[in-house]
């Protein structure tokens, strides 16, 4: 039984990979078109202050001391290839990452195999976990925002939690740049204009920036506009998009060393996907749009050095973001999978999550040693999402509201009054206090220790009451399997860094993951899409170990680095089909990931820098010992 299961799960381990279909394949192929951009500069010298906590490894080691596959993506890096495709297109240049697009606008990042949206990887927002959407969530970060990105390719889970299996990707955000002392001055400027000619597309940004007397104020709108992309074989039918945001971050020092900040950000985008994720085989047949995802974030936080014999330096922050989108499915495939006089259109409200959640975190130089530690947590509170189903007639065009609904889809028993909304399933929360600590020891001249110790408390629970109509069999799962779930995991890394040459380290790193499963992942009746699911109540946390070893060279004009991994997972969750039309998220067995990466740069001249990188990844189920399908190989 086991062994069966797992040979069909396999198929969906990559998540988005798998449904990149002729369509979003186009996409991808001629995002690489001309571009025009133009930005402007001229801001202040900056003047950091605890830019350190805003790393990936919130420690304050230099890069190069740290064991762990680290990328850093500049601003400069990320505008060069555009801002059409988000910011996935410049995370899909990195070793050990590949670009899923699933519209015009972004789509999801696979790192060491395994898709975004199966939450093995998180994003972070100036070292804040975004949460609440790992379908859409890249889509919601605006380029010109961006400072840099600094990526964990990798575990990251005694560091950062549960979500960090694979990687993080933290984005550092854009702030004024003005000296402590300096009077206080505002300037209006364009920051930056974009044409690209495959879709029309059409952005800009304008920005308030300044301060003085204490204060840094920055404060921006962006718009962005595109059509449906333009291929050789037609035009890529809804892939257009569009997007607009307003964003402000706010810091007032009262002395050089310490820093208050305001930050907030709305965001209202508007995407359809051209048969990617969930989307294929694209129009005529399917169409999936989201309209709009909106995004609401408000953020207090504070930075200080003078904070006595206990710390150097320490910051914190407290945050809350409500998400809402609006989903619309046409499906016009009939029983036999051709086309049907009528089209069925499925609107859903996803009007959650609301999550709020912080950090307080500090460094201490002690002799030798580099100490991290603090404490982070979030709530994630995830209502019931909302369905309505009407149909329209291709001939006449007549809209009709079918006599009634089973909701959820296909597994619900209740037929629901013509137009009205129904609930999809129950509603979940999730709540996560996470512990951590850190070293980087310089054991000698040449010799660089490091380990990480974290402790987390999750909370899952499910919502006591059925919703209308909820299948028995979904009320029975629930009731046997319990609707509270509590994990604490304890999660550690060891590494090493061996300078052996002036040139020249070895690297070795050995990192446990943990996966707690969301309480959506656990109650959901339907995925966005041709995709449909039933609930799974009893899904058990995933673990995974990871061997990595590596060599480095830094020269005056040459820089690269070659890492070879080996991933174990236990307990593996993946979507299973059930039977042709359903599939359910199951613990199936064990399997292993195994990859090199390389990455370099060659600075020719002073005008002329090539770079390059390469990525070999495969998977096995050690089930049955066949290849995990949906994993990028080269």
């Amino acid at each position: 039984m086991e062994t069966k299961s797992m040979c069909r799960a396999v198929r969906g381990i990559g998540g988005g990979v798998n449904v990149l279909k002729p369509s979003a394949v186009i996409l991808a192929l001629f995002s690489v078109f001309p571009s025009l951009s133009w930005s402007a500069g001229g801001e202040t010298e900056e003047v950091t202050l605890g830019g350190v906590f805003v790393s990936t490894t919130k420690s304050s080691s230099r890069l190069e001391d740290s064991p762990r596959a680290i990328s850093v993506v500049s601003k400069e890096e990320l505008h060069s290839h555009g801002t059409s495709g988000g910011i996935q297109e410049a995370l899909g240049a990195l070793p050990g990452v590949e670009f899923a697009r699933s519209g015009g606008l972004g789509g999801q990042i696979i790192m060491r195999g395994f898709n975004s949206n199966t939450q093995r990887s998180m994003l972070a927002i100036d070292g804040d976990r975004f949460r609440g959407r790992s379908t859409l969530e890249l889509n919601l970060v605006d380029p010109f925002v961006v400072e840099r990105i600094d990526v964990i390719r990798g575990p990251a889970s005694s560091i950062w939690g549960a979500d960090a299996m694979n990687g993080v990707v933290n984005v550092i955000t854009r702030r004024a740049k003005v000296g402590h002392d300096e009077p206080f001055r505002l300037e209006a400027k364009v920051r930056g204009v974009e044409y690209n000619s495959v879709n029309r597309m059409r952005a800009g940004r304008a920005e308030v920036i300044g301060g003085g007397k204490g204060f840094d104020v920055l404060v921006g709108v962006t718009s962005r506009k595109a059509d449906d992309y333009r291929t050789p074989k037609g035009t890529a039918e809804n892939s257009r998009y569009e997007s607009q945001g307003v964003d402000f971050r706010v810091g007032y020092s009262p002395t050089a060393k310490t820093r208050f900040e305001v930050a907030g950000r709305y965001q209202d985008v508007t995407t359809g996907r051209a048969g990617g994720l969930g989307a294929a085989p694209g129009l005529p047949y399917f169409r999936i749009s989201e309209a709009p995802i909106k995004e609401k974030y408000l953020k207090l936080g504070v930075e200080s050095r003078e904070t006595g014999a206990w710390a150097d330096v320490v910051e914190g922050s407290f945050y809350v973001r409500k998400l809402e989108t609006d989903i619309y499915q046409d499906n016009a495939t009939n029983a036999a999978g051709g086309l049907s006089p009528t089209t069925t259109h499925m609107h859903i409200k996803v009007h959650t999550p609301t999550v709020f959640g912080g950090r307080l975190n500090a460094t201490k130089a002690l002799g030798d040693h580099k100490l991290a530690y603090g404490v982070d947590f979030f709530n994630e509170d995830f209502k019931s999402r909302k369905l309505q189903v009407s149909q329209t007639n291709t001939a006449t065009g007549a809209i009709t509201w079918p006599a009634g609904t089973r909701c959820p889809p296909v597994t619900g028993p209740t037929l629901w009054p013509a137009g009205s909304w129904c609930l999809m399933e129950r509603g979940t929360e999730q709540t996560n206090i996470g512990l951590h600590v850190s070293d980087d020891w310089q054991a000698t001249q040449k010799l660089t220790l490091s380990g990480a110790l974290r402790f987390d408390y999750i909370k899952t629970v499910i919502d006591r009451d059925p919703v209308p109509g909820e299948p028995l069999a979904t009320s029975q799962a629930i009731d046997a399997a319990g609707r509270k779930r509590v994990d604490r995991p304890v999660t550690g890394s060891l590494g090493s860094v061996w300078k052996f040459a002036p040139e020249w380290s070895a690297v070795a790193h050995i990192s446990q993951g943990f996966l707690a499963p969301s309480g959506n992942a656990r109650s959901t009746t339907s995925s966005a899409g041709s995709i449909l699911t039933i609930p799974a109540p009893g899904l058990k946390p995933e673990h995974s170990t990871v061997y990595e070893a590596g060599i480095r060279h830094d020269g005056r004009n040459t820089r690269f680095g070659l890492t070879a991994f080996h991933s174990r997972y236990k307990d593996l969750i993946v979507l299973v089909p059930v039977t042709p039309a359903l599939s359910q998220r199951m613990n199936v067995g064990s399997a292993e990931i195994n990859g090199i990466e390389f990455d370099g740069e060659w600075r020719v001249s002073k005008p002329w820098l090539i770079r390059g990188m390469l990525s070999v990844t495969r998977g096995t189920n050690k089930t049955d010992g066949k290849p995990l399908e949906a994993i990028p190989p080269l």
